[in-house]
């Protein structure tokens, strides 16, 4: 047998007006009727039927304006009194429920079902309706998604013109006719008038999700069952399970002056509070309290309880602290707790963990604990705080290795047990000193002698033993010593001493690039040959070592060679065989000659700064055998200059 749950039409109207609670709309379908007129000039064409048996309907805006009509609903199709809205379904489309007694009326049903685009969990629901042809009585079901229904609820709806306590009137109603003129009815009365149904789902149901609500019509207020519902929207108040925070206030050790204040939240409002205090007390406020358990019963409008408990515990007039200094502590060290009353005297003290009954002690804890600390007062009253004491592991030691490098370069050190989260500092000291670099890795200035850095690890506050961590540069080669040994005018002969443990030796001549020396590898002298213009001969020479950064500094040396010695001819026979044609100074040294020659009559015939000579013509004419004076001036390599006098045969 089927439960009904009978509500009185007036109750459920009325209910629409009672409380400011924020409807918001709920989009569903199954609508099989048109009943709004909403563009045009014919309005059998944009409707499918009338809504009572003289065929009237409703119209928007837009349908009045373009007929010339007063009043109207919304375009969008929005009822809206701010406290609840509600949205009709397109007006293009199917926009009413259309109801009548076992479907009796032409274009309706007997029972029609609205099912929610999108399932949710309500506190309430509330169906935006009328009646035409006096009253009608509906039966109202929710079907949820679990497969579960709920007992049907019993409304009653009023007549659209003349109904008491319409949520929404004076829209105006006309005849649904194929063209104009048409005429707007009810707007001097207030009418047509719109109602709403709410029904509440049952306390254990309003969590679970609504699939649809099914709507059957029950009882015609009209005796020949002409009387029809119709149905424009739905909407809701989401559901929002009672939430309750308590702010206590705690009693005075053997009064009755503790509280328990709570802030209720969700539910249906409004909210009632039924405490178990005797006398009961019904605000959100319970007061006059001694130690001990309580708890309030939250109703909501909805008649749904929500049932909240609350300790009051009994406090000392003695305050009570418990202290640690310090309460950040590395592993591996001590700190020291305190139990510190104020305002009177504890007569006994117990601390958790490790039941220690002294006011004060020393601990040294593996990891981070919160020691409970529980007193009582000279009057019996417990007493309780508590000190959380931070233990950071301290970080192992870095291990890092030492390096050689080569002289004047940079070195990498990396630390070998690179822990994630740790951090490390690097430190040109074994304590103190600033920061010079962070990380695993470390790359150290350019090191010329053996240098010595420190890291430390760190884990937020704790830091470990610094290590130390040496670099030493490989040595050099000693520099060699060079000297200049046998100069001539053509060349030059440097040595050197043998360098201890040198691998071999290269040179370079004026800054040349570096050979090998003359002498081979492992040679100590260098002959620098083949000199020809030259004031000086400069000279480096490296000693090599097992790796290249171990090359010794260049040994520097030069010298200057020896002027060559002037020769000129006492005579010469310029006749084209190539062998002695040219009458000209000769040597090594001479870097420009400026030279004149007379014949025996003491005229000049020839003069020249060609280092190239006379060749025994005056004028382009051969000059006849004989012997010819000459006087030459000649500049040598260093800048000397000579002036040589003498006579020359000619011979042809």
């Amino acid at each position: 047998m089927k439960r009904v749950l009978i509500v009185a039409s007036m109750l459920v109207i009325c209910a629409c007006r009672l409380y400011a609670q924020t409807y918001t709309p709920i989009a569903v379908t199954g609508f099989n009727n048109d009943g709004v007129a909403e563009t045009g000039v014919n309005a059998t064409a944009v409707t499918t039927t009338g809504l009572d048996i003289q065929e009237k309907i409703l119209y928007t805006f837009d349908f009045a304006a373009a007929n010339s009509l007063d009043a109207g609903i919304a375009n969008d199709g929005v009822f809206s009194t701010g406290l609840r809205t509600y949205q009709m379904a397109g007006f293009a489309e199917n926009n009413v429920l259309y109801l009548s007694k076992l479907g009796g009326v032409q274009n309706t049903v007997g029972t029609g079902t609205l099912a929610f685009t999108t399932p949710g969990a309500y506190s309430k629901i509330s169906l935006l309706c009328f009646s035409t042809e006096q009253g009608s009585t509906l039966g109202i079901t929710f079907n949820y998604t679990d497969g579960t229904t709920s007992p049907q609820v019993v409304a009653s709806i009023l007549d659209w013109f003349g109904g008491i306590n319409p949520v929404f009137d004076s829209y105006g109603r006309i005849k649904r006719q194929p063209a104009g003129p048409y005429a707007v009815e009810g707007l001097t009365s207030n009418d047509p008038r719109i109602y709403c149904i709410d029904i509440a789902p049952a306390c254990e149901n309003q969590a679970k999700p609504i699939a649809s609500i099914t709507i059957e019509y029950l009882i015609s207020g009209d005796f020949n069952n002409l009387s029809r519902a119709v149905f424009l929207a739905v909407s809701g108040l989401a559901y929002v399970p009672v939430a309750v925070t308590p702010d206590v206030t705690k009693a005075t050790c053997g009064n009755s002056d503790g509280s328990i204040a709570i802030t209720a939240t969700g539910g249906a409002f409004p909210l009632t509070y039924s405490w178990n205090t005797t006398p009961v007390q019904t605000t959100e406020v319970a007061t006059g309290l001694p130690a001990g358990t309580y708890t309030c019963t939250v109703t909501d409008a909805n008649g749904c309880n929500a049932d909240f408990a609350a300790d009051v515990s009994e406090e000392s007039m003695t305050l009570l602290k418990a202290l640690a200094k310090p309460a950040d502590i590395c592993s591996g060290t001590t700190t020291k707790l305190y139990a510190i009353p104020t305002g009177g005297n504890m007569r006994s003290y117990t601390w958790e963990p490790g039941n220690i009954t002294d006011s004060s002690f020393t601990i040294t804890p593996d990891t981070t604990t919160t020691f409970k600390l529980t007193a009582e007062d000279q009057n019996g009253c417990r007493v309780i705080d508590s000190i959380k004491v931070t233990v950071t592991k301290k970080p192992v030691v870095p291990l890092v290795s030492a390096l050689t490098i080569c002289p004047d370069s940079t070195a990498t050190l990396k630390i070998d047990n690179a822990t994630t989260p740790f951090t490390y500092n690097w430190y040109s000291y074994p304590s103190g000193g600033d920061v010079e670099g962070q990380g695993a890795t470390y790359i150290t200035p350019a090191v010329g002698a053996e240098t010595t850095w420190y890291v430390e690890a760190v884990n937020g506050p704790c830091s470990s033993d610094r290590t130390a961590v040496t670099v030493t540069p490989y040595d050099r080669a000693i520099t060699p010593v060079v000297k200049a040994g046998n100069i001539t005018t053509n060349g030059v002969t440097f040595t050197w001493e043998p360098v201890p443990g040198a691998t071999g030796y290269i040179v370079s001549v004026d800054g040349g690039t570096y050979v090998t020396p003359s002498t081979g590898n492992n040679g100590t002298s260098h002959l620098v040959t083949s000199i020809t213009n030259q004031e000086s001969i400069s000279i480096k020479v490296i000693a090599l070592g097992p790796i290249a950064c171990q090359n010794s500094l260049p040994g520097l040396a030069s010298a200057k060679p020896k002027p060559g010695e002037i020769f000129i001819p006492n005579a010469f026979t310029p006749n084209g065989d190539g062998k002695n044609d040219n009458f000209k100074p000769e040597g090594t040294t001479i870097s420009a000659i400026d030279m004149k020659v007379f014949n025996q009559w003491g005229e000049l015939i020839y003069q020249t700064n060609q280092l190239t000579g006379w060749n025994g013509t005056y004028n382009g004419k051969l000059q006849p055998t004989g012997v010819y004076t000459y006087t030459v001036r000649i500049t040598l390599n260093n800048k000397t200059e000579l002036t040589k006098k003498g006579a020359i045969n000619l011979l042809r």
